[in-house]
């Protein structure tokens, strides 16, 4: 059986742990003959991305407020707004494209990239979709609702697309899904055999130069899992270390990092821990390597997890977000400003100062006045002092808040984030629809290719997740805790205050 696989446009390259999974799985089944899209890296080897914003960054300069053209000027903004761009059909010339098999498997990262659907749809193309937008907890329902208001020809969505929820392993039968040509479910996995996984159709896409990150996980799944913001929270728990012996996957570690060239690994476990069964063990083996992990406040506020971590960490990727009590109440983060003291005081005394300390906030989330806001980010300028004048490399970066695919937030009994449907509210909007409507005034005039002005909540997300769509044309208002409108972080937080925290004093090694 003749079939092509697409995984969508990456920002930049690196390795995910998916598109080894899924190299291994089609090489290995004889019985399907697999050509591998180039369309990840096509977009970002473009450089229109670039191009474009630096164009919309030298216009913001001239007639943007500085917390704005701060937030703008901060490393990697550009790919955070990869898709905002994909989504206004910049890319259309290097994801538009035709393929030369009927059947076509397509993994599905985010809502842009069911354009990419339907133009395979529309191209006459069968498609088997499957990837993270549909593993949340998204229905099949709520996907072909969606692409009927996108154009998609309805008899198109019900005859020649099939939508796969689950995981892939390196065993699992995607040919006898394909042979049954209907909407299912993988509900049983062998995730260890992920180490297995040695091949990457991306490497013969990349330089030889470059020294691509390469994504491992020990167990993607949240402990916690309750932040209403979240989009992972329906994700089906994986334990990649099922059934693997501690020295067997540290050799398939150095054996892939050899294969790829690279000396960087990044963990993608939502919160990296130090007591699942054979991890120190591993660590021990693979330490030579550069680490970068994911962790938490609460972990942080535990000596002997500082100390695990100094052992073979050189990155920490911090979720601080904010420390204002209310509004992290609101998001269910699960601490407050007493735990973010602790756990900042833990890392002085405790924490090599060889670990560089990224951390990472959210603009606009829910919050009690203005006030808050702006005691809030004097707070975080003085944690970055303290932690600077304890020797610490470290740099924040500001995220803002996006309301979807988790909608719960503009549900919420507070009623503190509200869409409207007058399009005038836009300049007075908050989180990321308001961060697009400062990019169109600065020059991104592509038109939005999703559905626009409009709600879809999806009625059978699975758990009972308050998940669907809110289009990116659609102001999301925030009010205090008086009903006043409350306008964004960036037009509240000082100026002064704003640069302290942005400001990059020091690099990471």
């Amino acid at each position: 059986m003749d079939a092509s696989y697409i995984y969508p446009p990456l920002f930049k390259p690196f390795y995910p742990m998916a598109t080894r999974i899924i190299t291994e799985n089609l090489l290995r089944d004889k019985r399907l003959n697999v050509a591998f899209s180039n369309m990840p890296v096509r977009p970002f080897a473009s450089h229109i991305d670039t191009d474009l914003y630096e164009r919309i960054l030298s216009k913001a300069r001239s007639q943007c407020s500085p917390n704005v053209v701060s937030f703008l000027e901060q490393k990697y903004m550009v790919y955070n707004i990869f898709y905002v761009f994909m989504a206004r059909g910049y890319f259309d010339p290097y994801i538009l494209t035709d393929t030369d098999t009927e059947i076509n498997i397509l993994t599905c990262l985010n809502f842009c990239d069911l354009l990419i659907l339907k133009h395979l749809l529309e191209m006459d193309k069968k498609v088997i979709l499957g990837g993270p937008l549909i593993n949340i907890g998204l229905s099949a329902g709520f996907i072909r609702e969606f692409m009927e208001r996108m154009g998609a020809d309805p008899s198109k969505l019900s005859n020649n697309l099939i939508i796969v929820s689950g995981n892939i392993d390196a065993n699992t039968n995607l040919y006898q899904i394909i042979s049954d040509w209907k909407d299912t479910a993988i509900v049983e996995n062998a995730y260890g055999t992920v180490f297995d996984c040695q091949r990457d159709f991306l490497q013969d896409f990349y330089s030889e130069t470059d020294d691509a990150p390469v994504h491992l996980g020990f167990n993607n799944h949240c402990w916690y899992g309750k932040c209403k913001f979240c989009t992972y929270r329906g994700l089906p728990k994986m334990d990649f270390l099922e059934g693997q012996a501690p020295g067997r996957a540290a050799d398939a570690i150095h054996s892939l990092m050899n294969r790829f060239g690279s000396e960087r690994i990044r963990f993608i476990d939502s919160y990296f821990r130090s007591n699942v069964s054979g991890v120190q063990e591993i660590l021990e083996r693979i330490r030579d390597f550069h680490i970068t992990v994911y962790t938490g406040i609460i972990l942080l506020k535990k000596r002997d997890y500082i100390e695990f971590l100094n052992r073979y960490v050189n990155c920490l990727l911090i979720g601080l977000e904010s420390t204002s009590d209310f509004s992290l109440n609101q998001v269910a983060k699960g601490y407050t400003l007493k735990d973010v003291d602790t756990a900042i005081d833990h890392i002085i005394r405790y924490m090599s100062r060889d670990i560089f300390l990224e951390i990472s906030l959210i603009l606009d989330l829910p919050a009690k006045n203005a006030t808050d806001v702006r005691t809030n980010y004097e707070r975080i300028a003085r944690i970055k002092r303290k932690l600077a004048r304890a020797g610490f490399r470290v740099a924040f970066h500001m995220n803002i808040l996006s309301v979807f695919p988790n909608l719960e937030l503009l549900y919420s009994g507070a009623g503190l984030l509200r869409p409207s449907t007058n399009a005038s509210d836009i300049g007075h909007s908050t989180g990321k629809n308001y961060l697009i409507h400062i990019l169109k005034q600065c020059g991104m005039d592509g038109v939005l290719q999703l559905p626009s002005r409009c709600i879809i909540r999806d009625e059978h997300a699975s758990g009972n997740l308050t998940y669907g769509y809110i289009s990116s044309d659609m102001p999301v208002m925030r009010y205090d805790v008086n009903g006043c409108v409350l306008p964004s972080d960036l037009d509240l937080m000082d100026e002064s205050v704003m640069k302290e925290i942005l400001a990059r004093n020091s690099r990471r090694e």
